[in-house]
């Protein structure tokens, strides 16, 4: 992953897309789909842990643009085709900035923007609400709960408790944690990545990596950034696959119902797992958006 020069990559790329000059003159990749007519409301995607943008393209974004809505997706730092290293991130505060500049950047070509996270990304997605959302008007969360199915990450074996212990307390910034689990996508796509530093997990989490090493053993998410600040005063809606190999069905509907909002949606999707949805899955994301902007 060290080896892939992103920057080539970005001046290669031919299709839509935006980047963001970040204040510490980093730069982020944002993938676009467009609509083929004036778009009312536009979409930007989080991506959750090992991805990046363009497998979003046929997970949600090409339905979504064929119905009529802008749609752009972030490469977070250090993933996909933006800058910095893989797998680390530098700090929170860090985050913050790249969230909130990104959000400036999409905002202005967009008449009303509605923010999406899927897995991971939806715990980023609550950040970015925390602190930006003056401009924000709806939120989608997507395959995210506080509570993991049991076995789904298998318990690490002593090497790899000795690897997270010498991460949390000498190789912060080096990435040794494995993300692997049974069915997971992306393993010949280099632009995935599947290896974490502990400070990572600490900026993506809000959480020290000892107590992120907990909640793994646990599977309670015991995060801040499941956590909104204050009430949200725009339409939530989230969405789960019956088939999703993570999060069950009630451990979504309890997040969902834990979210102070008066206008919320929870759907599932029939046939869809984690990251694998039906031709069609969103038809209720494409109907709500409707209804609501």
């Amino acid at each position: 992953m060290a080896d892939i020069d992103v920057a080539r990559l970005r001046q290669e790329y031919q299709g839509p897309h935006e980047l963001v000059t970040t204040s510490d003159g980093k730069t982020l990749f944002v993938r676009r789909w467009n609509a083929k007519t004036e778009a009312p409301v536009s979409i930007l995607i989080f991506h959750g842990i090992t991805g990046y943008s363009s497998p979003y393209g046929p997970l949600i974004a090409d339905q979504l643009s064929a119905s009529g809505f802008d749609v752009f997706a972030l490469d977070l730092r250090g993933h996909g085709m933006s800058d910095g290293k893989r797998g680390d991130f530098p700090s929170h505060e860090r985050l913050v900035k790249d969230l909130t500049e990104t959000i400036t950047l999409v905002k202005s070509k967009s008449k009303k923007l509605v923010i999406m996270g899927h897995s991971l990304g939806a715990f980023v997605a609550v950040l970015a609400i925390n602190n930006c959302r003056e401009e924000i008007q709806g939120l989608v969360l997507a395959s995210a709960a506080k509570r993991i199915r049991t076995g789904v990450y298998a318990k690490p074996s002593a090497g790899a408790a000795l690897k997270a212990l010498l991460g949390v307390a000498i190789l912060r910034g080096t990435p040794v944690f494995e993300v692997r689990r049974k069915g997971q996508l992306g393993l010949d796509d280099p632009l995935f990545t599947f290896r974490y530093s502990a400070r990572a997990y600490t900026v993506f989490y809000g959480a020290g990596a000892l107590k992120v090493m907990g909640m793994t053993r646990s599977g309670i998410i015991d995060s801040p950034h499941v956590r909104f600040d204050r009430k949200l005063q725009f339409p939530l809606m989230v969405v789960v696959g019956d088939q999703d190999e993570l999060f069950s069905t009630d451990a979504v509907k309890e997040f969902c119902d834990s979210i102070d909002c008066d206008d919320k949606e929870f759907h599932v999707i029939p046939g869809a797992k984690h990251a694998v949805f039906p031709k069609d899955a969103w038809t209720p994301l494409v109907t709500w958006l409707g209804k609501k902007f």
